[in-house]
């Protein structure tokens, strides 16, 4: 029994390292084909796309760059996988353009730089197998002048709805005027500030959004955002009670109505309630438009409704009338 189990025991030992040598061959080999399928690869020849910042510097403290160049380029490079990635991951710093006013600065205001031009900087950290591909846009411009400007209104664009229970009572562009630099060919153009297209609905509440301004080719504002405040409120009914007034009349005569009060019903925000009284509307009847009429009963409107209300109707619209003599 004692000789079976040391048989046993040896047999499994030799297995055991039959099968350990086989694995360390495995991992050998399998590591031996990643590293000859990295090298492979590393030696293909692929295109890739990268960005470049790109910075203005030395602008002189008279001058307002009124539409400044892209902060990016995309630039398309190509050559071994293993070049793009040392350029992607340890060279990257390296991938800037630096635009000189001294050196692209013209009498018009205008300078338009030709990409291809400004990425001759990048050559120097580049490998001399690498390919420049493309470059995008494939020009740079931008803008300034010498301080000329002037004042313009905001004007705004788009459309502001409320919820249906809702109102709204007023809206409000901060700031409402803002200065335009730009050429005098250009700036003698603008007539105004227009933001973008602003597009609220269902609104319930006071909302306030930020707004760009559309933009203008060689043109800038400042500041550069306006903000927006819409201010909405719930909307309730209320009903008063208003006199009706004869104006016109001759001395000696005056209007008696049946009722001498209609009601108004119409509809106002809550913040507004409080506000809005029967001496907020006027009903009258002019003495000349009575010369005429035979029934006695005269239909009524309002002279005026005051801000902030809606859907103002008279209860009754209209009304049986004398005219008395006074005897003044």
């Amino acid at each position: 029994m004692y000789r079976k189990k040391s048989l046993i025991s040896r047999t499994s030992g030799y297995l055991s390292r039959i099968w350990n040598r086989q694995l360390l061959v495995f991992f050998f080999f399998l590591v031996l084909s990643f590293i000859f399928w990295i090298f492979t690869v590393g030696k293909e020849v692929k295109e890739q796309e990268f960005d470049i910042e790109v910075t203005l510097t030395g602008v002189p403290d008279n001058v307002v760059v009124t539409t400044e160049p892209p902060h990016k380029l995309s630039i398309k490079l190509k050559d071994e996988v293993f070049t793009l990635f040392n350029y992607k991951y340890r060279k990257r710093k390296d991938f800037k353009v630096n635009i000189n006013w001294a050196n692209v600065a013209t009498p018009t205001g205008h300078v338009r730089l030709l990409t291809s031009n400004l990425t001759k900087q990048l050559m120097a950290s580049l490998k001399s197998t690498t390919e420049v591909v493309s470059c995008k846009p494939d020009t740079v411009e931008f803008f300034y002048n010498y301080g000329q400007s002037k004042q313009v209104n905001v004007i705004f664009q788009g459309s502001i709805r409320p919820d249906s229970a809702y109102n709204i009572i007023a809206s409000e562009l901060m700031p409402r005027r803002v200065t335009v630099y730009a050429s005098k060919s250009i700036i003698d153009t603008i007539t105004g500030a227009y933001i973008m297209p602003v597009n609220l609905s269902n609104l319930t509440d006071t909302t306030v959004v930020e707004v760009d301004f559309q933009k203008i080719r060689g043109a800038k504002f400042v500041p550069s955002k306006v903000r927006l405040t819409v201010f909405a409120d719930r909307m309730v009914e209320k009903t008063v009670k208003v006199p009706v007034r004869g104006v016109n009349f001759p001395a000696g005569k005056a209007l008696r109505t049946f009722p001498p009060k209609v009601d108004v019903v119409f509809q106002v925000g809550t913040s507004l309630y409080r506000k809005i009284t029967e001496e907020s509307f006027t009903i009258v009847v002019n003495y000349e438009d009575l010369l005429e009429d035979t029934d006695n009963r005269f239909d009524l409107s309002l002279k005026s409704v005051p801000f902030g209300v809606q859907h103002a109707r008279i209860v009754p619209g209209e009304v049986e009338y004398i005219i008395e003599e006074t005897g003044e």
